[in-house]
């Protein structure tokens, strides 16, 4: 169909409402490319437009530079985002509230 969008069949309100506020293709073929400076395909050229780069944060030479082992570099980045699994912070797991040791409770306080 020349001069508009084929699109697959709509089944909801939301996807209808979108597709009617995209302008209408005027002349010519369309086509998407994603081409380097020498006219080649680069995926990092289509990842660059689809994810732009994120704020400088001042802790990323540790994660690069310091550690080379990858469990060291994660575990450090979990803990500079707060996200270690923690009494206070349980992550996908159960954590218990009682000494392994002696079953005792534990202090509410660090």
């Amino acid at each position: 169909m020349a001069g508009a969008w084929n699109w697959p069949p709509i089944t909801n309100m939301e996807s209808i409402e979108i597709t009617h506020s995209l302008p209408a293709i005027h002349g010519g073929r369309d086509g998407i490319l994603w081409t380097g400076p020498g006219g080649s395909f680069f995926s990092s050229t289509a990842y660059a437009v689809f994810s732009p780069p994120g704020p400088k944060v001042g802790w990323s030479l540790l994660l690069v530079g310091t550690f080379k082992i990858p469990r060291h570099r994660f575990i450090l980045w979990l803990a500079i985002l707060g996200r270690l699994s923690t009494l206070d912070k349980p992550w996908l797991q159960h954590l218990g509230t009682t000494c392994v040791l002696c079953q005792d409770a534990l202090p509410e306080t660090h």
